[in-house]
């Protein structure tokens, strides 16, 4: 597997001591914006098929725990089960799916403010609804020798993103209980950005 890239990443790591246990830490960095490092949580896979979940940064699901999105739910899920099972976590520092903060706040205040979804917020924001590409994530397994993952997501993007590189994936369902707060935005995450999920008919 031959992952092109414009230049070769600086990478730094260190462990990492959290409460679901110690990981190793690293970060890719292509250059000095740091929208241009990708962060990887690494937890013993070497004699088992790794678990690996690719996550975009969602500073006020995250950080400040809004109830509009399941962010923080699958932060947290998806640590757990690496440092169970054995894996690699791949943080990206794109927030709104890649459009940026400021386009997502835009977006966060038009659902407040008009009632409609976040499709439908970028829309009218003439913004793409999921610009994201996989191929640093796809460097960075690459890094670690990964060839072949089981990948948590419910996102086809993400799967067909890794399997374009290269890489053998068997896609492994990370899906939460809606709340009354959060409904709309994973009822529309499933019927216009084609996310696989149980809860509303979509899971194949």
């Amino acid at each position: 597997m031959v992952i092109m890239s414009p230049q070769s990443p600086q990478i730094a790591s260190s462990p990492l001591k959290t409460r679901h246990g110690e990981f190793q830490l690293y970060v890719f960095s292509w250059s000095a914006n740091e929208q241009d490092n990708v962060l990887a949580l690494t937890s013993g896979f070497a004699d088992r098929l790794p678990l690996v979940r690719i996550q975009s940064a969602c500073y006020t699901g995250e950080i400040f725990e809004s109830l509009d999105c399941d962010c923080h739910w699958q932060l947290e899920t998806s640590l757990h089960k690496i440092q169970e099972e054995g894996g690699i976590f791949i943080y990206m520092l794109c927030d709104g799916r890649g459009a940026g903060l400021l386009t997502k706040i835009r977006g966060m205040n038009l659902t407040a403010t008009e009632g409609i979804d976040t499709a439908e917020a970028y829309k009218q924001l003439g913004s793409p609804l999921d610009p994201r590409e996989y191929e640093r994530a796809a460097f960075v397994l690459e890094h670690f020798g990964v060839k072949k993952c089981r990948l948590l997501t419910n996102n086809p993007r993400k799967v067909n993103g890794l399997e374009s590189a290269g890489l053998t994936v068997e896609r492994v369902r990370i899906e939460s209980k809606p709340t009354k707060d959060n409904e709309s935005y994973l009822k529309s995450k499933a019927m216009k950005l084609g996310h696989y999920m149980k809860e509303f008919g979509t899971e194949p």
